[in-house]
């Protein structure tokens, strides 16, 4: 079997230990301090989160997935639903209903996990106000149960028209519920920092700052090879160290890749370079739809920039060099077309570098000739 995961919460032996990390996130959890969370996509925050929660004895996680989030409405319901996941049982939920007579909701079993799945009636909209009642039932379970609430992808809140009012709302209220721990976790700095660090911001200073770094490569080094151990298979850390900077030390990128590396070999075979096209070869039949969509999504500009990104990477997009790459005469262009792509989270800027949100996005431009 496969001992690589990524793309989803990683638990038990799966999780690559960052003990420093979790010491930190469980002592916030602990005290009761509220937490904005940031660091980039696939870094591993849900995961440590999640390993951090389940290192604290009777702990209950409510956790919401504001993901691409685009209406107070569809907040309101992502948080009901996370509710009811978290407290599946009938004295509770049969309180929930009455609490939420007025959305029409419903119970069903889910013909899968067997759990009871609530529903509400949807043409019934709510708005920042509707918050309000929703934060109110969160304040009444903590006061029956030990429970962290989990906000992720916070920065997507930003999304909704009145994000302003709603942004107002929860602060209202969690500022009064004290014993209840928030962690508000982000992959994209900047709008994370305009929700806790600016002054005109409804949630300035609201909570504990911390950022998720890269992974100490050493141990990372070591979790992998044991990993490709475990099924007979020797790699060098050489080669390990050269996949962890193909990837920017990002863990779920990077255990994509060993686990493309993995089905392309067999057990007692030593891993080489020779089979990293192979790799990549794998990783594209399986996503190359999503690629092509977002060749899709760029005009002809942007995608003679996405070229030139991947041909040279971003931290220059502005010289010579690169403006003769694209074929573009005005740095204008250029930049406009950069400002686009990261609007459509395509790229991303990060210590003054673009660089490309899916980096295997980048290494398929490349050997397809754009």
């Amino acid at each position: 079997m496969n001992p690589f995961r990524y793309g989803q919460v990683v638990k038990d032996d799966d999780f690559c230990p960052r003990p420093e990390l979790l010491r930190q996130i469980r002592s916030f959890i602990e005290s009761g301090q509220n937490l904005a969370l940031t660091g980039e996509r696939r870094v591993g925050k849900t995961s440590l989160i999640w390993k951090a929660a389940s290192e604290i004895e009777d702990l209950n996680l409510i956790y919401i997935d504001l993901m691409e989030v685009k209406t107070a409405d569809d907040l309101c319901r992502r948080m009901i639903r996370a509710v009811a996941r978290a407290e599946a049982h009938e004295p509770f939920l049969t309180r929930l209903l009455r609490s939420l007579a007025s959305l029409r909701p419903s119970l069903s079993m889910d013909p899968v996990s067997g759990q009871p799945c609530l529903s509400l009636d949807s043409r019934v909209t709510m708005n920042a106000d509707s918050l309000e009642s929703i934060l109110d039932i969160i304040g009444e379970t903590g006061e029956r149960r030990r429970i962290l609430v989990v906000f992720d992808e916070f920065q997507d809140i930003l999304n909704l028209k009145d994000s302003n009012n709603v942004l107002a709302v929860l602060r209202s209220r969690i500022q009064f519920q004290g014993s209840i721990p928030y962690i508000f976790a982000g992959s994209i700095r900047n709008r994370m920092n305009m929700v806790f660090f600016d002054p005109e911001s409804p949630f300035f200073k609201s909570a504990q700052a911390m950022e998720i770094g890269p992974i100490d490569p050493e141990g990372f080094c070591e979790f992998l090879k044991n990993r490709f151990r475990k099924g007979k298979r020797k790699v060098s850390k050489d080669l390990l160290r050269k996949v962890m900077r193909m990837f920017d030390l990002i863990p779920g990128d990077v255990q994509e890749f060993c686990s493309a590396l993995w089905d392309r070999s067999s057990p007692g075979e030593e891993i080489t370079e020779g089979l990293f096209e192979e790799a990549f070869a794998l990783v594209f039949a399986r996503e190359f739809r999503v690629y092509e969509q977002m060749l899709v999504q760029a005009s002809a500009q942007q995608m003679k920039c996405l070229a030139a990104l991947a041909k040279l990477g971003g931290g220059s997009p502005y010289s010579t060099e690169f403006m003769d790459e694209t074929g573009i005469t005005h740095p204008g262009s250029v930049r406009a077309a950069l400002k686009n792509l990261q609007k459509k989270k395509i790229l991303f800027k990060k210590n003054g570098e673009i660089r490309f949100s899916n980096p295997y996005f980048k290494q398929w431009l490349l050997r397809k000739g754009y």
